[in-house]
Order: structure tokens, then sequence, then C-alpha cells
């Protein structure tokens, strides 16, 4: 029964493949792209050309130079992205031909809420493909112990815990015989289909390991967009560049979610642990030996997304001196054997996306330099310099957007990268500074005390738009006081809006941070069910409701009449889509103002479900909620170049007027 149950699954699966038409391929590699790239290429090098023979300020060649080398660096940058990125068709789809592979599911856990845990592995226990689970507590927790026999998962802990996450899986490995290795960090849950979408792969006896997308199910994380619930600030790494890294073999390990070849890992000694970002570092270690990677573009499982800015930059900080300490190691992809000249380049691109932070830098300081000191870097002409600059502006962010696939977003780009800009200049001092550095686990939960660290942490940015604001109204005080001021209208003016628009993007980003306050220990999740609530208390009561969110700890309610009734200590009855009716203990209940329609709206909190009803609950929660990408193939957005222009050019034009 088992054998009909996974072949019957493999050819529905195929068929779902033959819907992949070509009008739909065209979204991943639009017609246009490498011409507009061409174009934008050759324009570039002519724009750059004409800056260094024509614009150069001799009373002024330092800072002349600056800026023409931040410039030279994104157009570096750009061809890297546009080499890297020309190819990103979906990979065809390749069931396993076999059900009796040997495979674990790995979930390392540190420090992680129980709470956390249990999602994970009821996602691993709905896994269709046969496995076994294995959770690998670094912590050596009675809970977490008592959590993994509920639910059907091996508990692992070892007795000394060197080289956190990396020692952790190394010595799982060292305790298991599988030959694949599923491997999840403690929040990423993953979904029924997550081995039969990628075990089919390693008949390729070549292929090491296969990652896949890290998606989240908090969408109102500091890093997703609040206007686009669906993007966030990886988005672009994940649906554009890793697809594209597969064209070079050069797609890496992110750690999770991805499954792994033992043998491959075992060649090579076991995960890297002599820097803290183990994932590209082991990666490395494979394409230098021959082993090929696979980036498969399938949201397979879901996790939590940073939901402070102080564990976003906590985050990032992490990558970015893990990558330095690689960078600087004999093992570097820039001087390690084995790699061929394609994967060095991808390689470069990656490491250089730190740098881009300097770039940053000077374009944010340009123009106060310019307004303070009345220099100009440039000796040009307003007329000729708009004349050449406007077109590379343009064609930047053009190629950019078609580069991008509509996924990239010029604005809330520009706001992410100067959010990370202090932590990316503060982890390239790791490629002179040898001093350990300790891993430091994600915080998954989050802490009210957390907002005071990070208002103090952000200080530095509401210094930087001081010194903004403090340079254009000194360089107002100076045009205006016919002092020996040099510079002239045209330029101060064009420092004035250049000043004036680096302002209005940090303010914008710190204006949203301060905006995303978690007040629930768990994430809500959007739902549509009816439900009913009653109270068995001195006098019965009832009440049809409609249930609009939905936790393990809470749910949004809508009354379908007008009723003012004590539901606490009752219950909350739902008939969750799939699975069985069950029964949620109410803790207590907020009413909130009727609406025109006369419904009431109420909040309840709920006490800890037991038994069924709490694995119920949350298997529909994390396992069988539709999710925004459950589509079979990680779509890019739909777009027309005309239309993108006509986009690019309102949301500059509604910029000026906000400045």
């Amino acid at each position: 029964m088992r054998q009909v149950l996974f072949f019957t699954h493999c050819f529905a699966a195929a068929r779902s493949e033959k819907k992949m038409d070509s009008l739909q391929m065209s979204r991943y590699n639009p017609p246009l792209l490498k011409l507009i790239s061409v174009i934008s290429l050759v324009y570039f090098l002519y724009y750059l050309w004409w800056r260094i023979t024509h614009t150069m300020n001799p009373n002024a060649l330092l800072f002349s130079w600056g800026l023409f080398l931040a410039e030279a660096f994104g157009v570096f940058s750009y061809f890297l992205f546009a080499w890297m990125t020309r190819d990103i068709s979906p990979l065809p789809s390749r069931i396993p031909s076999r059900d009796d592979l040997k495979v674990d599911i790995f979930v390392p856990t540190y420090n992680e809420d129980v709470d956390i845990l249990e999602a994970t592995l009821v996602g691993c226990r709905n896994v269709r493909y046969p496995h076994r689970t294995y959770l690998l507590d670094d912590g050596n927790r009675r809970e977490v112990r008592d959590l993994a026999d509920r639910l059907g998962a091996v508990y692992l802990a070892r007795p000394t815990h060197e080289h956190a996450k990396a020692g952790n899986i190394n010595y799982a490995l060292k305790h298991t015989d599988s030959d694949f290795v599923a491997i999840l960090d403690a929040d990423m849950v993953p979904q029924p289909d997550y081995l039969d979408r990628t075990l089919g792969y390693f008949e390729d006896e070549q292929l090491a390991l296969i990652q896949l997308p890290q998606e989240f199910y908090n969408q109102d994380s500091i890093q997703h967009s609040p206007d686009s619930p669906y993007w966030h600030e990886q988005a672009l790494f994940f649906r554009v560049i890793q697809p594209g890294k597969n064209r070079s073999n050069s797609a890496f390990w992110c750690g999770s979610p991805s499954v792994v070849r033992r043998s491959a890992l075992e060649e090579i000694g076991g995960v890297a642990t002599e820097t803290i970002t183990e994932d590209i570092h082991t990666t490395v270690r494979l394409h230098s030996r021959g082993w090929k990677t696979l980036f498969v573009n399938e949201p397979l499982a879901y996790g939590i997304a940073p939901q402070t800015m102080e564990a976003f930059l906590l985050q990032r900080l992490r990558w970015a001196q893990g990558t330095m300490q690689l960078y600087r190691s004999k093992e570097s992809p820039l001087w390690i054997r084995g790699l061929t000249w394609r994967q060095r380049l991808s390689y470069l691109s990656s490491f250089l996306a730190y740098f881009e932070s300097f770039q940053k830098l000077i374009l944010i300081f340009t123009p106060v330099l310019i307004l303070t000191l009345g220099i100009f870097p440039m000796k040009v002409g307003i007329s000729e310099f708009l004349i050449r600059w406007l077109p590379y502006f343009v064609l930047n962010i053009l190629a950019n957007q078609i580069g991008g696939r509509g996924v990239f977003q010029y604005f809330k780009t520009e706001k992410y990268n100067i959010l990370k800009m202090i932590v990316f200049i503060e982890s390239t001092f790791t490629l002179v500074w040898k001093k350990p550095l300790k891993f430091k686990v994600t915080p998954k939960s989050v802490d009210p005390s957390v907002y005071a660290r990070e208002t103090r942490a952000l200080r530095l940015y509401m210094l930087i738009t001081g010194v903004l604001a403090g340079s254009m109204l000194y360089g107002f005080a100076q045009i205006f006081s016919l002092s020996n001021w040099t510079l002239s209208y045209d330029a101060f003016f064009i420092a004035l809006f250049w000043a004036g628009y680096n302002n209005f993007i940090i303010l914008f980003a710190l204006g949203e941070i301060f905006q995303k306050r978690h007040e629930r220990k768990h994430n809500r999740f959007p739902v549509e069910l009816s439900g009913k609530l009653y109270s068995e208390g001195d006098i019965y009561s009832s009440a049809r409701v409609r249930v609009t969110d939905l936790s393990i700890s809470g749910a949004g309610l809508v009354f379908e009449r007008k009723t003012l009734q004590d539901y606490r200590n009752g219950n909350l009855i739902l008939s969750l889509p799939g699975l069985h009716e069950i029964s949620l203990p109410v803790k207590d209940i907020h009413y909130q103002k009727a609406n025109e329609s006369q419904s009431i709206r109420a909040g309840v909190s709920l006490n800890d479900p037991k038994g069924i009803a709490r694995e119920q609950l949350f298997e529909y929660l994390f396992v069988n909620l539709p999710r925004s990408t459950s589509h079979t193939y990680y779509q890019v957005m739909e777009w027309d170049p005309i239309q993108a222009l006509r986009h690019i050019l309102q949301r500059m034009f509604s910029a000026l007027r906000l400045t």
C-alpha cells in the first residue's frame, strides 16, 4: 500500500510540472533581459570613462577619487549580478524513483523555546517520505527530551558542546547511519512533501547537497515589507541569486532547510568548524573536491524571521564575520585549489556584497562634505552632468529591476542596505582581527526589554540623520550669508537634494522599525474559520463566531450577533479543515467596539491546550494552513518593462514630494 501511495504522489507531481508553459518560463528570463543588461553595461562603462576623463576635481582629488571608486564599485557589482543571474530557469522536477532510501532529519537546538521546537517536530512527523527524526539538543534540557519522546523523535545530546551548531551536527553524524540527512533549524517547519521534492535529485551521484529557500510564516517581522508581506529582505537572494548560482555549480549551503549526502560530508571530514558560518565554508570544501550543489527553488519549509532589529543585525553580523573568517583563511574561495573560475567569480560576488557598506557610507557623507566644506568632487557644469548622470541612474534602476525579475525593489533595498551598513563595516575588521569569534544564536522569540536596547543601538543612525540635517542647515546659512562661499548654486542644490534623499531613506527606515512592536509571544496566522464559543458557568451561554486569526495561545474573533457575555474559562470549539473538531480552553476575552454592521470583535487568550487538541492545532497552523507560495515553483513577479519604468518614476517623484 505504501508503494502505491508513493507512486501515485509521484505521478501527480510529475503532471504538475507540465503546466509550466513558455509564457510562465518567460517570467524567469524576460526576453529583454540580455539586451537591457548589455546596453546598461556599455553605458555604465561610458559614464565611468567620462567621469574619470572630464570631471575629476584637481583641487579635491581624494574626494573626487573616493566618489568615483564608489560608482565604479557599483558598476562592477552590477556586472557580477547580471552575469550570475542571466538564467534562473527552474530545474526540472526529480521525484525519487524509490521509497527505501535511508533518511534522517536533524533538528539542532540550543536554547529555543519548546513551543518553537514542537511546531518543527510536528512538521517532521508529517513528512510523508519514510525517515527518522533526531532532535539534537545542545542545551541538555529535560523538557526537550520529553517533547522528543512525545512526538516520536530520537533525542540526542552530546556530553561536550564545542563548535556550536557544526559540532552538534558532526556528533549526530557519528551516531547515525542514514544515506541522506535533512537539516532543519529549530524553527524551520518542513512541509509534508519536503523529502519527496528533493531526494530525486540525488540520483546524480556527484550531488552533495540541496539548499532550499528560506521562507517565513511571521510576515510581520522586521525584514518583511509592511505593504507587501510576501517580500522580505532575503527575497532577491533566494528567488533570483541562488537559482542563478546553479549555472556555475556555486549555489551554497545556508544551513537550513537543506538535504545533504552523508558520504560527501564524510569525505571532507564533516561540517566545517573553523568559522562561525559553517555552511558556506563546508560548501567551499565540497566544491574544491569536485562535488555538486544545487538550489531547488521551492519553498518546502517555513521558519521565523528576526522579529526585532537587534536579532536582525546580530544574524547579519554573524554571517558577515563568518564570511570574512573564511576569505582570510587558507580555504578562501579566492585561492583554494579545485574551484573553476566561474565558481570563484560567483563566490567573489557574494563576498563583495558586504563591502557595499563602504560604498553606501561614501554616498551618504559625500553631500555632507560638499555642504560643509564648499567643495564639489566634480569639475563639470550642471547640465553637462545631468545629461549623463540621469540616463546612468535610470538605467541602473531599470537594469536591476529586470535582472531582479521584479523581486528587486529599489527603495526597500536601499533601506535595508543602509540598516546593515554599520554591522557590515564592523565585520570587515575580522579580515585582520584574528580573535576567535563565538557563534551566537539568532533570538527566535521577543523579550520586551529588547526594545530599549534596540533604541540605544540605533543611536548611530539617529546621529547620521542629525549630521545630514545639520549639513543642510549649514549650507543654507553659508549660501545666504553671502560669505566667502565658493560652491555654485547648481552644486549646492544637487548636494541639498542628495542629503535630503539620504535623510529621508534613513528616517523612513527608523520609522518602520519603531512602529514594529511584537507584544504577542506566538505568531497569529490569518485564517477564516467558523467556531463556537461557550461557557458553562452558573448560566450556560454560547455564541457562533468567525475566527480571523489564530495562534497556539490566542485568537481574533468576530461575533455573528451583538453579545457581551463573559466567556472566560469557557471553550472555543473549532472545526479545522482536514482535521478533527477541537476544543480550546479560553483564559481571557477582550471585547472591542462594534463596527458599522454591529458585529463585535474580540480577542481571546487561550490556556495551554493539551493532548490531541494541541497536536491538531499545531498541525493545522504549521503544516496544513495554505501558504502564500504554495505553488509548485517559487514564482518571481510577472512584469512589463514599461510598467516597471513608470512605477520607478512614480516612486521617485513621490520621494521628491516627501523630502
